[in-house]
């Protein structure tokens, strides 16, 4: 009597079994006082979420976090404490450091939770010194570059072409370890604001969407797959990984 090995799981139901394994998808947004960090959230969700400020300081104090759905896909977007890493080092620069550290050891560490992307935010006019720092501090020891991370900056309302500026400083990311980035604007809608200004604005939304889209990846809690805690992203991309809804697992 001939035996016959058992019939294969549809895909569709490992997929939806796959699924319901994995961590919740949440984006950290981080980056230097002012450079529109709650602004990038906003315009991501395409709604009004979270407390934006026009000046210098801030008005994010804790870390927030902010359901949004992205072509039908959830996320937790976490806005930040802005950090102060240029000249002036305060004691306030200092706590949302501290509070940076621990919310990323947390999520790195957590079975039940895990870091899909991080997006580092930065004005235009940043000094190269504050976005090593940035970088080494946070993603290079913390994360160990164990997440995919992207870099976005701001401020670039003013250009003919936003995508303008990468083109010309892109020598200043040499050594860092970003997987993509996005030249936009942070600024808000306004009836003043000119035609280029309001397409600008439309069109960064759009950018930053596609972005979050396109470098998330999803972590299984428990089910034989490799761990971010065990091999770097840029290993696993090529592993057994959930991006974008799709297994992956390239040979």
């Amino acid at each position: 009597m001939r035996s016959t090995s058992p019939s294969p799981l549809p895909l569709s139901a490992l997929s939806s079994n796959y699924e319901m394994r994995l961590r919740q998808r949440n984006v950290v947004i981080f980056g230097e006082t002012g450079t529109g960090k709650s602004s990038i959230i906003n315009a991501i969700a395409q709604q009004q979420l979270a407390k934006t400020s026009n000046d210098a300081h801030g008005c994010t104090s804790t870390s927030q976090r902010y359901q949004v759905e992205i072509s039908d896909q959830r996320f937790n977007l976490i806005d930040t404490a802005g950090l102060s890493l240029g000249a002036a080092d305060t004691p306030p620069a200092a706590k949302a450091e501290k509070q940076l550290k621990i919310l990323l050891r947390e999520l790195v560490s957590s079975r039940l939770d895990a870091i899909s992307l991080l997006v580092y935010c930065m004005h235009s006019t940043i000094a190269p010194r504050a976005l090593d720092k940035a970088y080494n501090k946070f993603y290079f020891k913390i994360c160990q570059e164990k997440v995919p991370i992207v870099v976005v900056i701001t401020g670039l309302e003013k250009e003919t072409r936003m995508e303008s500026w990468w083109d010309t400083n892109k020598e200043k990311f040499k050594g860092l370890n970003f997987a993509d980035h996005a030249c936009v604007t942070a600024l808000r809608e306004h009836p003043s604001f000119s035609d280029n200004i309001t397409r600008r604005i439309a069109e960064s939304g759009d950018i930053l969407r596609k972005l979050v889209l396109t470098h998330f990846v999803d972590l299984a809690v428990d089910d034989g797959l490799d761990s971010a805690a065990d091999k770097s992203w840029l290993k696993q991309m090529g592993g057994r990984i959930v991006k974008g809804r799709q297994v992956t697992n390239k040979k």
